[in-house]
């Protein structure tokens, strides 16, 4: 059995997997795809709302059984569903799966209960604080990437929750994931495969745009999914309301241990945090008003964007969707590339553009980072395998984005390897003619803009 690392905070990490029924389901855009049917049906239909939460628990909760599994369960899914994605033979993804992939487990106690300050006994070497009111836990709220799932980031995630943040990793239901499992709450789950936008049907649409297009349907079908998933939460442990939520596979937890009480934070200082398509999510949550129907604002605080893709979101843009209202939409920014979309000119130069609309805005780079670094897959590999500087640049980002939220970021700059942008052109590889361009400095070096 193979553990990830163990996050850096004074508490241990509880995690549980939350459901949502949408009724009616909601058809989002006009994109269709094929499925068993005859003719081709709505390509993105909300009926469902995931999320995991990571927090914290209590020393006693830790007499439990450790470990999640990060990959889904059953196999079969898992395999189908990245064997669709990636497009290598099922065959040679079981045997990666079976060898090591079906071990790996993250460092967490599942569906155990939180620990709700005023109530618990904190750990001895965690935060003093003198007030007489019980403080509360700050909301995190986290969006993955194309590919990515509620488990991809969890070293991020439960990194923060261990240094006392409630962080809910959204599990989109768009397309973006390789597989997930809909319709839990039913016992009758099935499993949603990825959605390749070339196999998607548009009308008087060419192939080039519907790319981009199912792109932006994808991001207005993800700001639902995190008003919804912000507005069930907030429900749940301020007004003690459960509703309709559910456990993944309708799993037996304490809902008494979360109900009630108002033990996070959620009417002010609210984080966002994404990476790469979920950057793009950070964005777009940023760039546009609330649902209407769902009559709520996210008091968003601290918005975190991992290498963001800007490509599925319309220019000129993004932008504060009311630069005068800045308590409710315009939070501090912060933007971490790896090298290569820095080394992307043109959309390191929208980057450039768009990111100081927000006060209190940096731009980062993480040299020798890679896109992928910021999710678990680098550091989850054996060592024999392993690049040898992941952990530390992964390391280096969970100190970030901390830092950033705990607005203490220009203290934790003062600790860590800084230096100016280098670029260091080299000889292209065989097979190309493309000039390599890498930035000077070492792994983890960060490079303020």
């Amino acid at each position: 059995m193979f553990t990830l690392q163990d996050p850096t905070g004074p508490y241990a990490v509880g995690t549980t997997f939350f459901t949502l029924p949408v009724h009616p389901a909601q058809k989002i855009g006009t994109s269709k795809i094929q499925l068993d049917g005859p003719e081709p049906g709505p390509a993105l239909v909300l009926e469902e709302v995931a999320f995991r939460a990571y927090y914290p628990i209590a020393p006693s909760s830790t007499k439990s059984r450790k470990g999640l599994y990060w990959l889904l369960r059953p196999l079969a899914d898992a395999v189908r569903g990245y064997s669709h994605f990636t497009g290598f033979p099922s065959w040679l993804l079981w045997i990666m799966v079976l060898i090591f992939g079906s071990r790996v487990k993250i460092p967490a106690y599942p569906n155990t209960p939180p620990l709700r300050r005023g109530h618990d006994s904190p750990p001895d070497n965690s935060r003093p604080n003198s007030s007489s009111t019980p403080p509360r836990w700050p909301l995190v709220l986290f969006s993955h990437g194309l590919g990515g799932g509620s488990t991809t980031y969890s070293q991020i995630c439960a990194n923060l929750a261990s240094s006392g943040k409630v962080v809910l990793a959204l599990e989109h239901r768009d397309g973006t994931s390789p597989v997930c499992m809909v319709d839990s709450a039913t016992g009758k789950a099935r499993p949603r495969l990825y959605i390749n936008p070339e196999h998607v049907i548009w009308e008087q649409q060419e192939i080039p745009v519907a790319r981009l297009a199912l792109r932006g349907e994808q991001l207005h079908f993800r700001r639902r999914e995190i008003y919804y998933a912000y507005a069930a939460f907030q429900e749940l442990v301020r007004d003690g309301e459960r509703g309709a939520l559910h456990t993944m596979d309708n799993v037996n937890i304490d809902w008494e241990a979360w109900t009630g009480g108002d033990w996070v934070r959620c009417e002010s200082d609210v984080s966002v945090v994404g990476h790469s398509f979920g950057g793009a999510t950070v964005f777009s949550i940023l760039s546009n008003p609330p649902p209407e129907d769902l009559a709520l604002t996210i008091p968003i605080s601290h918005a975190v964007a991992l290498d963001p893709w800007l490509e599925p979101i319309a220019y000129p843009g993004p932008a504060p969707v009311s630069p005068e209202d800045t308590e409710t939409h315009h939070p501090k920014l912060l933007v971490v590339n790896a090298e290569g979309f820095t080394l992307w000119k043109d959309h390191y130069e929208r980057l450039l553009e768009v990111v100081p609309a927000w006060s209190g805005s940096y731009i980062l780079t993480m040299v020798g980072a890679q896109h992928v670094s910021f999710s678990d897959f680098p550091v989850m590999l054996p060592p024999l395998i392993r690049n040898r500087s992941a952990r530390l640049v992964l390391r280096t980002i969970n100190e970030l984005v901390l830092a950033f939220v705990d607005d203490d970021f220009k203290g934790a700059l003062e600790h860590l390897p800084t230096r100016k942008m280098e670029i260091k052109i080299g000889e292209p590889w065989w097979w190309s003619k493309k000039v390599k361009r890498t930035l000077v400095g070492s792994p983890g070096d960060v490079i303020v803009h």
